[in-house]
């Protein structure tokens, strides 16, 4: 005997009744719609306590890791109850979906040749609406016809979130037959996965099994229920000349978002942490949801009491009697919600959605689980680094290292040598306020399950994660083009950690960096380089060489970059003016007086040149913070810069590169600010509308109080020299100033 269960992927209520349907028919043999590669000792872990849903069978070709395919179960998957019957009873127990040796050789030829449809008879024109609409959406079809809009919604209403008998799968058959008999046409993989499921099944029978039961999405059913209708000649010519890829399968963690609809899965649910309450806590699962939700708002902070709960359940239950449901949907549950507990307002609801909706669920598998020799030695180092934790937690977590800590170090070294690796768990945060010292690190973690594959195919360069990075780093050591990229991979092996690779690399800069010409790059490769310095006496390393490098590097760049700055168009000289701050930077940390003479020296060539304005006046602006020119000389050069001599497009660029970072500048330099108001007064019409946008864009930068107090003084007008010159006749001429603040407003974006 035949029995055929059609179910829909992790749904609960499909799992409830399945479960039910099992231990009534004691079948004697279990077969699941899933990827036979798995193999029974796969299977038979299900049993294992250690092994926790939402977990998923990662199946991939070792040759070709892009070919990768993971099959996730929910502990409320009707396939996960199955196994676990099957295996807890001793029952044989066995995945008969087209196997991934097959599927992976399909995929190669359909992104050649395309999909295949196979059209078993043509829908005519003399067609009724009616089949056009079946076979468009069979079961949006039927859906409409209960009354539903969303398929999606009428299957959960009618099969997931209600108590139904073992008898339901027969319906299920039932109305499969008939909405697979209306459609006219398949996908040629699908007939290829059922042509295989039903050898199986022959394969079963042959063997012996009396009483088999068949666990299938339930679109499959009817073809499989009526497996002895198709010949077998012909479901093996579907499947003939396939040529097999060797494949690899493990158990590896999942996560419920992962499970979710939302995060683009085809076999999704759209609430896996409302399915989860639906198939432990049916008889109580509107009051667990609703009291869940509560709590969350609490925990943010919002009022949420008991009676609210109950309120809330009320009304939910009130919903769906109203709509004929035999229980408060996750429709009515968000109704209720957001009308008893957030008060009617929708956004307090979004501060939890993602957590009740979709649920923080993360699954574990056991150690004893075969897994690439990578695999095993990551998670002993994320044990000693104290990061068992942060890779369980639901969503972005914020860690904060200490680098003279031992286990912050090795968590340190670790993410960083992941990073490496091309599995960026975690990113560090620059700006952040806790990393003032080089012995501090701010990490944004965040682990996907299908980093999975990512370790497998870093695999390749090493059994350790240490060994792996190491070689990653030597075979991309020769690659690199350019300076600034060289320096980069040296930054990433100094915060890695990776002591042997350092040698290799610094003999390689002191090469590169003797044979480099192009001034650009040797101003690219200079913050990386005074970087490594910074932050390597908290790592122990001996950076002599590239101390070497540096020393070599400022005076090159200091003859070639004056040169640089002339002749050139715009987006280059935007490009010089970003890499003069970050040289700048660089100088000034190194803190080398040698050095530091050398750029005041460079810049104060620029700040006499007539290059790009910008350049020219940042050159200007520099000196002046750090004294190496006093007032005077910048309100000298500031009145070259602003002289009717100069074009007003150079004017304008010299102000956005002076007064770049702040305009406080102008505020407390009561002569700098005389001198540029002197030159707007002046500026003819024409050749202020010119430059009108360069000076927007310069002000624009400025802060809010900045620019308020630059109207203030624009208001009082040249107050200080009146009464200095004419104590006793002070006047402002109203109906002159009110013309010009229009323009000004406009200028400083008030």
């Amino acid at each position: 005997m035949l029995t055929v269960f059609g179910i829909r992927h992790h749904g609960a209520g499909s799992a409830r009744s399945l479960h039910n349907a099992l231990v009534a028919l004691q079948p004697d043999c279990i077969l699941i719609e899933g990827p036979p590669d798995a193999g029974n000792d796969l299977i038979d872990y299900v049993v294992n306590e250690n092994l926790i849903p939402p977990i998923a069978l990662l199946v991939y070709n070792p040759s070709n890791l892009k070919q990768a395919a993971y099959y996730p179960f929910a502990h409320f998957s009707p396939e996960w109850q199955a196994m676990k019957y099957g295996v807890a009873n001793d029952i044989p127990t066995a995945f008969m979906d087209l196997p991934r040796t097959l599927a992976f050789s399909l995929d190669l030829k359909e992104k050649t040749a395309g999909q295949k449809i196979i059209r078993f008879e043509q829908v005519s024109e003399e067609a009724t609406k009616e089949e056009r609409k079946i076979a468009k959406d069979p079961l949006g079809y039927v859906a409409k016809l209960a009354g539903y809009e969303d398929s999606e919604r009428w299957w959960d209403v009618t099969f997931e979130s209600t108590n139904n008998p073992s008898e339901i799968f027969k319906s299920i058959l039932s109305l499969m037959g008939e909405l697979r008999d209306a459609v006219k046409e398949t996908p040629l993989r699908e007939l290829q996965r059922e042509a295989y499921m039903r050898g199986v099944i022959r394969d079963a029978v042959k063997e012996g099994y009396e009483n088999i039961a068949v666990i299938c999405g339930a679109w499959h059913s009817p073809v499989l229920a009526n497996y002895q209708t198709y010949k077998a000649t012909s479901d093996k010519k579907f499947l003939k000349g396939i040529k097999k890829i060797k494949t690899k399968v493990t158990w590896v963690p999942w996560t419920y978002k992962r499970i979710a609809r939302q995060s683009g899965y085809g076999a999704g649910i759209i609430s896996p942490a409302w399915y989860e309450l639906l198939f432990d806590k049916s008889d109580e699962v509107t009051v667990q949801w609703m009291s869940k939700a509560a709590h969350l708002l609490r925990a943010e902070g919002l009022p949420a009491s008991s009676a609210h709960i109950i309120e809330g359940v009320r009304l939910a239950d009130s919903l769906a009697a109203l709509r004929n449901l035999s229980v408060a949907g996750i429709s009515e549950l968000r109704e209720a919600a957001i009308a008893i507990l957030c008060e009617g307002a929708a956004s307090p609801l979004k501060l939890i959605e993602e957590k009740l909706i979709i649920g923080d669920k993360i699954g574990e598998v056991p150690d004893e689980i075969p897994v690439v020799p990578l695999q095993q030695d990551l998670n002993t180092c994320i044990k000693s680094a104290r990061l068992t934790k942060e890779k369980k937690a639901f969503g972005k977590v914020d860690k904060k290292l200490d680098l003279r800590k031992t286990a912050n170090l090795a968590a340190s070294h670790l993410l960083h040598r992941l990073n490496i690796l091309g599995i960026p768990w975690g990113t560090t945060l620059e700006n952040s306020q806790h990393t003032k010292g080089s012995f501090k690190e701010v990490w944004s973690l965040e682990w996907h399950p299908d980093f999975a594959i990512r370790i497998i195919e870093a695999g390749m360069w090493g059994n350790t994660v240490y060994e792996a990075a190491t070689n990653y780093i030597f075979d991309n050591k020769d690659k690199q083009a350019s300076l600034a990229e060289l320096t980069q991979l040296i930054e990433a092996a100094l915060n890695a950690d990776l002591k042997e690779v350092i040698i290799a690399l610094t003999t390689e800069l002191t090469n590169q960096s003797a044979l480099t010409k192009d001034i650009f790059n040797l101003m690219d490769a200079l913050p990386s380089l005074v970087n490594i310095i910074r932050y390597g006496s908290s790592r122990q390393i001996n950076l002599t060489a590239v101390t070497t490098v540096i020393d070599q590097i400022i005076p090159r760049l200091c003859i070639g970059l004056p040169n640089a700055c002339l002749n050139i168009d715009e987006d280059t000289a935007t490009n010089i003016f970003d890499k003069i701050i970050a040289i700048n930077r660089a100088v000034h940390t190194l803190n080398e007086t040698k050095h530091i003479q050398s750029w005041y020296a460079t810049l104060s060539k620029i700040m006499g040149m007539t290059a790009n304005g910008i350049l020219v006046g940042l050159s200007t602006r520099i000196l002046f913070d750090k004294n190496y020119i006093d007032t005077e000389v910048a309100s000298t050069y500031m009145h070259l810069a602003l002289s009717k001599g100069n074009e007003a497009l150079f004017s304008a660029q010299w102000i956005e590169g002076f007064l770049n970072g702040s305009g406080l500048l102008l505020i407390h330099q009561d002569n700098l600010w005389q001198i540029m108001d002197e030159w707007l007064a002046h500026l003819e019409v024409e050749r202020f509308t010119e430059i009108l946008p360069v000076l927007r864009r310069t002000f624009a930068k400025f802060s809010h109080p900045e620019r308020q107090k630059m109207m203030a003084l624009a208001k009082r007008g040249n107050i200080k020299t009146t009464i200095i010159e004419q104590p006793a006749t002070v006047t402002i001429n109203q109906e002159r100033v009110d013309k010009v603040l229009p323009t000004l407003k406009l200028l400083l974006d008030l």
